[in-house]
């Protein structure tokens, strides 16, 4: 009796999720044509109200709509947050031109973070391209787990070795496939924050920072993010940034 309520339980929630979801997304559908509409007609404000009204209520935005208010931000000379909603857009589709937008707004603006350096480079073609590093990292360890399962069949002798690499390459493996979910960075939307040496705000000020900048995320402890800034590790409250993810 239990086993069959279990059933009936995981099958409503299933259905549940589905029929929240497809409500979801035709309630943003209705929202998203009316502020287009008003984007269309110029009529900024009102379409940036509605726009991070879905935002705030929907779990899967469509990213077109990070765009649109970057678009509006430019347009109001808010390039703080401009940059902020092109990294949400280039964080859910990474797209060269994006990449290269937020390079020339960050130059013009004085604000660091956006370099073309390597990591920047790496995190831009590694977003575009993961599916496919992905699969083939995956199949490889397909074949590796085939040759080794083959071998112990036929009675085969495998050095230890290969199976402690084995092991190594999954641990590898799912790391690689987490980086995206793990990896952040937090751009700094107040004109002057402090960064201190504890997660605390009765802890040193070690620095400051300016608005705009951008940084990649160590580790997170509660309302603190510590991050690498001049060579210095440091952490900054939740309150003065907008964590990008």
């Amino acid at each position: 009796m239990q086993t069959y309520f279990l059933k009936f339980l995981k099958i409503f929630f299933f259905f549940f999720l589905i029929f929240t979801q497809v409500l979801d997304t035709q309630g943003q559908t209705s929202l998203n044509k009316k502020a287009d509409s008003l984007f269309i007609q110029k009529k900024f404000d009102e379409a940036k109200s509605i726009y991070e009204k879905i935002i705030e209520n929907s779990q899967n935005v469509n990213p077109k709509i990070y765009l649109k208010l970057a678009n509006i931000s430019e347009t109001k000379g808010e390039f703080v947050k401009e940059l902020y909603y092109l990294n949400l857009y280039f964080f859910k589709q990474p797209n060269e031109k994006v990449f290269e937008k937020m390079y020339i707004v960050a130059t013009e603006n004085g604000f660091s973070g956006y370099e073309k350096n390597d990591l920047n480079y790496f995190l831009f073609y590694y977003r575009q391209y993961s599916n496919y590093v992905w699969a083939g990292f995956l199949l490889l360890g397909i074949y590796i787990f085939t040759v080794l399962v083959l071998k112990k069949k036929n009675n085969q002798f495998s050095p230890i070795r290969h199976k402690v690499i084995f092991i190594v390459y999954l641990v590898f493996l799912a790391s690689l496939i987490n980086l995206p979910n793990n990896y952040k960075s937090v751009i700094i939307k107040n004109e002057k924050v402090y960064l201190r040496d504890y997660p605390s705000a009765a802890s040193q000020i070690i620095g400051s920072i300016s608005e705009g900048n951008r940084l990649n995320v160590i580790k997170t402890d509660d309302i603190w993010y510590q991050v690498l800034w001049e060579g210095k590790f440091c952490y900054l409250k939740e309150s003065d940034i907008w964590v990008v993810k």
